[in-house]
């Protein structure tokens, strides 16, 4: 094993302290343009540098794993992986592409490809390496430099050398889970506005920011729904009756000029972006929602839908 292979191991370890990838696992400024292309010849290096898992089923499970979700850790990165029965440890392969390669899920090339293997029984593994990824990536320049990097010694050292502030937390935090909050509507906007961009997202729960950007609420379909049904109606067992229920004409007639500060609620599941995964789990436990809203001070920087929690926790 190369004495002075990259680590990235668990978040709370030294950068350095345990082999994951070396230079030789390095594509620099690969000509490859197509995303299943570079798979094949990622995962071929790969098994190259361990040849005790399948290649072929190795491929298969990551184009599988792919197709059905596909992994970017932001706008021109990609971060694919696959678990596999037959590894008994982490393998990353690196890319680099200054003109980009093309994956179907992205609307802009991908410039920095991180491909990941991790052994079947180690379901943490995975998010470990995409919480020291993630950490390294918001760096303000780290990935324009790898990726302007022309040599494969250059990437794998700019990895080994990145500084890492010893104050990150030493375990995978919201931050590393959230995805960027894309919808969002201010206190101004409308009732209206709120049904249109729940039926158009399908989102049920919308951050409702002040013009800072700073979290003030949520503007929920629950919360709609409750305009329409007084409180009577719910102590009633028939509600036969009710076929031609006109709250709801009321609301359609009044939707454009009812405000969102009328309905929005000012108690929802938040952490902020340092704190650790289980914090994530219990506020949206103790809250019985289905969706943790991420902040930095008072400002909204990200969402983690209990869907993506599950999915990172139990399936990547």
């Amino acid at each position: 094993m190369n004495e002075n292979a990259t680590s990235l191991p668990a978040p709370d370890q030294p950068l350095a302290s345990a082999a994951v990838f070396t230079e030789d696992e390095v594509l620099c400024h690969t000509k490859i343009t197509d995303a299943d292309k570079l798979f094949e010849t990622l995962v071929g290096v790969l098994s190259v540098r361990d040849p005790s898992f399948n290649p072929v089923t190795a491929l298969q499970t990551l184009r599988a794993r792919e197709a059905a979700a596909p992994s970017f850790l932001a706008p021109g990165i990609a971060m694919p992986h696959a678990r596999l029965e037959d590894l008994d440890r982490t393998l990353v392969a690196v890319a680099t592409s200054p003109g980009g390669v093309h994956f179907a899920a992205s609307k802009e090339p991908v410039r920095l490809v991180i491909l990941v293997l991790t052994p079947a029984a180690a379901p943490g593994a995975y998010l470990s390496v995409v919480a020291s990824i993630s950490r390294l990536l918001r760096q303000p320049t780290f990935a324009e430099e790898v990726i302007a990097e022309k040599t494969a010694t250059g990437v794998e050292a700019l990895f080994r050398g990145a500084h890492r502030d010893p104050s990150l937390p030493p375990y995978v935090c919201a931050a590393d889970m959230m995805a960027p909050p894309l919808a969002t509507l201010r206190e101004s906007n409308s009732v209206k506005d709120a049904i249109d961009l729940i039926v158009r997202t399908g989102f049920t729960d919308i951050p409702v920011v002040d013009k800072e950007g700073d979290l003030v609420g949520v503007a929920s379909a629950q919360a709609i729904l409750g305009v329409c049904l007084p409180d009577y109606l719910l102590w009633m067992e028939d509600l036969s009756g009710f076929s031609n229920f006109e709250p709801f004409e009321t609301l359609l007639g009044k939707e454009s000029s009812t405000w969102l500060a009328d309905i929005t609620d000012d108690t929802y599941a938040a952490v902020t972006a340092d704190r650790p995964a289980i914090a994530v789990a219990e506020a949206m436990a103790r809250r019985k929602t289905n969706i943790c809203f991420v902040t930095e001070g008072a400002k909204l920087v990200g969402v983690v839908t209990l869907k993506r929690f599950l999915h990172n926790v139990f399936r990547d």
